[in-house]
C-alpha cells in the first residue's frame, strides 16, 4: 500500500482509514512531510477538526527539521524555496484533544525534544546547505519521498532514537487508545512523519485493522514548486 507517492507532477500523501470488521473505532493516518506547500497543512488541519482524538508527533511547535530544510533551500537558491513552508500545525486551535507519545515516552522526553529541536537548526541547516549546494537548484525534485507500508526506513545517523524508539512509543500509545476506545464510534487521527506509518500499520494489523480507503492530498505540486526563480 502506497503511503506517499512521488512523480514528475510532485508529491502526494495518502490519508488512510484503518478499520476492523465489526468495530466502530477508526484510525485515520495523516502521513506527514516536514516541508510542503502551505495548502497541504491547511487541508490536514481542516480534516483533523473532524477527528475525536489526535495522536501527533513531537510537541505543539513548528518542525525544526522542516525549518532547517527551508532555510537551507533559501540560502542555496533552490527553485522551490518560494513555494514551500515548514510544518507548523497549531494543534491548540483545532479544538480536539491531542496525545503526544514523544513528549511522555520518557520522564525527561519533552525537554530532550526541545534540545533536539535547537540542535536540528544548528546542525542540519549547514548540512542541508552543503547537500543542496552540490545537488544543484533542483535538489528537491531529485529527492525521493516515496514510502509504502513495507518500507524499511533507515537514517544515516541515530536511526534507533529517531525511528525505532519513537515507533515503539507511538505503537504503545495507539495500543492503549485501542483498548480504551475500541467500542466507541470515533475517529483517531494519527499525524506523524510518513516514515513512521509502516510501523503504525503493522501495529494496528495485530488488532485486525486493515486499510479501507485512501484520499490523496498534494504535498507539493511540480508545476508550482519548481517554476524558475
Amino acid at each position: 500500500m502506497q503511503i506517499t507517492e512521488f512523480s514528475v507532477f510532485g508529491l502526494r500523501s495518502a490519508v488512510i482509514d484503518l478499520r476492523v470488521r465489526g468495530g466502530p473505532l477508526t484510525f485515520r493516518l495523516f502521513p506527514m512531510v516536514h516541508i510542503a506547500q502551505r495548502q497541504f497543512y491547511q487541508d490536514v488541519a481542516d480534516r483533523l477538526r473532524e477527528c475525536d482524538l489526535i495522536v501527533s508527533e513531537g510537541t505543539d511547535t513548528p518542525s525544526s527539521t522542516g525549518l532547517a530544510i527551508v532555510l537551507a533551500m533559501r540560502m542555496t537558491f533552490q527553485r522551490a524555496a518560494r513555494s514551500l513552508v515548514h510544518q507548523d500545525i497549531d494543534h491548540a486551535a483545532l479544538g480536539v484533544p491531542v496525545v503526544w507519545p514523544d513528549a511522555y515516552s520518557r520522564s525527561n522526553r519533552r525537554r530532550r525534544m526541545m534540545i533536539l529541536s535547537v540542535l536540528d537548526l544548528l546542525l542540519l541547516t549547514p548540512f542541508y546547505v552543503v547537500v543542496m549546494a552540490f545537488g544543484g537548484r533542483d535538489w528537491l525534485l531529485r529527492t525521493r519521498f516515496e514510502i509504502s507500508d513495507n518500507t524499511e526506513v533507515r537514517l544515516r545517523f541515530m536511526n534507533e532514537l529517531f525511528i525505532h524508539d519513537r515507533d515503539k512509543a507511538l505503537v504503545s500509545a495507539l495500543t492503549q487508545i485501542y483498548e480504551e476506545r475500541r467500542e466507541r464510534h470515533e475517529v483517531v487521527g494519527i499525524v506523524y512523519g510518513a516514515a513512521h506509518m509502516p510501523a503504525v500499520i503493522k501495529g494496528l494489523n495485530t488488532f485486525g485493522y486493515q486499510a479501507v480507503g485512501a484520499d490523496w492530498l498534494t504535498i507539493f505540486n511540480e508545476a508550482m514548486t519548481f517554476r524558475p526563480v
